[in-house]
């Protein structure tokens, strides 16, 4: 009895701690913390180069992990313009805002 006791009052203290990744038709991640963090910090700097400097990955990087949501999904993440500083720029496609409200809406609701 003495055990069980104690067993309950350690895991009252537990915290649960979800992590939420989606995976494409192949079973492959593409989705996650990383991929959702990648799309908010471009949706805020507005340069894919800016982003994966903040995120410490390469540019490169970036790419190949913006290229694999695309497969995944079917369809354009992100519409950029060549340009330079003054002119360039990388913003979210409609498809990429909604599926990114959809996984910050999902995450929060498996998270209550």
């Amino acid at each position: 009895m003495l055990i069980y006791r104690y067993l309950f009052l350690y895991i009252s203290h537990m915290r649960l701690h979800l992590k939420l990744t989606v995976l494409n038709d192949q079973g492959e991640r593409f989705m996650g913390r990383g991929p959702v963090q990648l799309l908010q910090s471009i949706e805020r700097l507005g340069s894919i180069n800016q982003a994966a400097k903040e995120m410490d990955l390469s540019y490169v990087k970036a790419w190949k992990i913006i290229k694999r949501m695309e497969a995944s999904l079917g369809g354009k993440m992100l519409k950029t313009a060549i340009g330079g500083k003054d002119y360039g720029g990388s913003k979210l496609t409609p498809l990429a805002a909604k599926f990114l409200e959809f996984y910050m809406a999902y995450e929060a609701e498996v998270a209550d």
